[in-house]
């Protein structure tokens, strides 16, 4: 007895399966939310890289907090895992705009730190851009998540 798993569903057939689908990422949407802990423990990672970059070539203790952060945002990933259903916020169609609008922030306020330092020599223009990229990543990262919630509860 063979099947033809070739054979192309009727209409209807797929129709009922793309409603499915929608009805499945609309029950998703009320349960997508990143833990409590994600932003505020990212942000600092990446205020403490950009410390360490700002810093490198004047302080020794600098490259270990480069080596910090690379550590940390390599365990962040397994510590979101753990008990959860995990969604990239990053990559996902309806927040990737603001991805990008993020990632290029964090770039202009690092180079814009780099630059300012190595031209004045003011310790706290580093500090002063790890405060920025702490607050950048706590106003971003929630706003990814909503705009990836609103996404799934609009989905047709």
């Amino acid at each position: 007895m063979t099947q033809n798993h070739a054979a192309r569903p009727s209409a209807e057939e797929a129709r009922q399966a793309l409603k499915s689908v929608s009805q499945s990422k609309q029950a998703l949407a009320p349960h997508v939310r990143s833990p409590a802990w994600l932003y505020p423990v990212q942000g600092i990672g990446m205020g403490v890289f950009v410390i360490g970059l700002v810093f490198s070539k004047d302080a020794g203790w600098a490259s270990a907090l480069i080596a910090v952060s690379g550590v940390l945002f390599s365990v962040l990933p397994m510590l979101q895992t753990r008990s959860r259903l995990v969604i990239d916020v990053y990559t996902h169609p309806g927040s990737r705009g603001l991805a990008w609008t993020y990632v290029a922030a964090f770039a202009l306020i690092a180079v814009a730190a780099l630059v300012l330092y190595s031209t004045f020599k003011l310790a706290w223009i580093g500090y002063g851009a790890a405060v920025l990229v702490l607050m950048l990543t706590l106003v971003m990262g929630p706003a990814m998540d909503a705009r990836l919630a609103r996404a799934l509860r609009n989905a047709a």
